[in-house]
């Protein structure tokens, strides 16, 4: 487990949605959008509400990787890759915050009572920046 540094945190709260990646007991990768929260450096959370291919692969290959970066100068861009838990019941299902279904429609927020909450701890973390000095580079 990596401690995510500030300005990483920082640019995840702002976001709130972000691609998540997975790979299919194929080996096909899935990308997905998150509605995530960062519960501390070393821990981010979304929940899975919809309980399709994310979900399916989670169950298979508990781990993901997600993207985020600033859209304007200077450019900073990170990937960060951890092992999943998923939570069907329990404390930290119950405890989602109710951030997660924004801009999801009525029907869905209905469904709320069923969300899991993936959470992701961090193990890796790498600069993503369009800068040929840094990108790619292991981080944490």
């Amino acid at each position: 487990m990596v401690a995510m540094p500030d300005d990483l945190v920082a640019l995840l709260r702002r976001w709130h949605t972000v691609p998540v990646a997975t790979t299919g007991a194929d080996g096909m990768p899935n990308v997905a959008a998150k509605s995530i929260t960062v519960r501390d450096p070393e821990t981010i959370v979304w929940g899975e509400l919809y309980f399709m291919q994310t979900y399916e692969n989670l169950m298979q290959h508990p781990v993901a990787s997600i993207c985020v970066w600033e859209w304007t100068p200077p450019f900073a861009a990170y990937q960060v890759k951890g092992r999943v838990a998923i939570h069907r019941r329990g404390d930290v299902a119950a405890g989602l915050d109710r951030s997660v279904w924004t801009g999801h429609t009525e029907e869905f927020i209905a469904r709320i009572e069923g969300m899991a909450a993936v959470v992701l701890t961090v193990e890796e973390i790498y600069d993503q920046t369009p800068r040929l000095e840094v990108a790619g580079e292991r981080i944490a």
